[in-house]
């Protein structure tokens, strides 16, 4: 009899060295604390403002860059520029409210919404690059500047011990209120696709 109740002690032990550590592993958490918990121990606080650029477009000849301050804990706000001297010498100037549905301002998926101005300039030459070096393209005649409207998705990496350098990945859509003479005259398009690819310092 003795030796029948040796599987079901054995299945017993096994069980409980599974259990015993996922019970435990709920105050192992709470004893490290959230995200936002940890973010407070760090060396001054959590980061609260970004500075950020794409490091790659002066090399053709363009700039894109950011800068966001934190308002709440699902909040920001950013002022952006950017500008594309390509086909068209497009100059870009936006504010925008940015949402971050995880309660993580800063970090992680980001959705905004922004308003700003943007000029155009048609190219009456475009730009070539050769091996040593690039001939940008030669615009005239007169700018078009309009009120604009985008919307855009990103996602924000904040790493390194500080969480101090920013990461940050995303796209959207851009709409140009020009006239309609304007269109029709310069063959301009209203509605753009934006991207972008930024790397950047977080601090208090």
């Amino acid at each position: 009899m003795r030796s029948a109740f040796r599987p079901v002690r054995a299945t017993v032990g096994t069980l409980s060295a599974l259990l015993v550590p996922l019970l435990l592993a709920p105050a192992s958490l709470v004893a490290q604390g959230t995200l936002r918990e940890q973010s407070a121990n760090l060396p001054g606080g959590a980061p609260r403002q970004i500075i950020a650029i794409n490091p790659f477009m002066p090399l053709a000849g363009f700039f894109q860059g950011e800068y966001e301050r934190k308002l709440r804990d699902n909040t920001s706000v950013a002022i952006g520029a950017s500008y594309v001297p390509w086909n068209r010498n497009v100059l870009n100037a936006d504010i925008k409210l940015r949402l971050y549905p995880q309660d993580r301002a800063l970090e992680g998926l980001g959705l905004a919404a922004g308003v700003g101005l943007g000029r155009t300039q048609q190219a009456d030459s475009f730009g070539a690059c050769a091996p040593i070096n690039c001939v940008p393209p030669v615009f005239a005649g007169a700018q078009v500047t309009a009120p604009t409207f985008s919307v855009e998705a990103q996602y924000q990496w904040l790493l390194g011990r500080t969480r101090a350098t920013a990461v940050t990945v995303g796209g959207g859509v851009k709409r140009y209120f020009f006239s309609e003479a304007d269109v029709r005259e310069r063959d301009i398009s209203r509605v753009l696709p934006t991207g972008r690819l930024t790397i950047g310092w977080a601090f208090r």
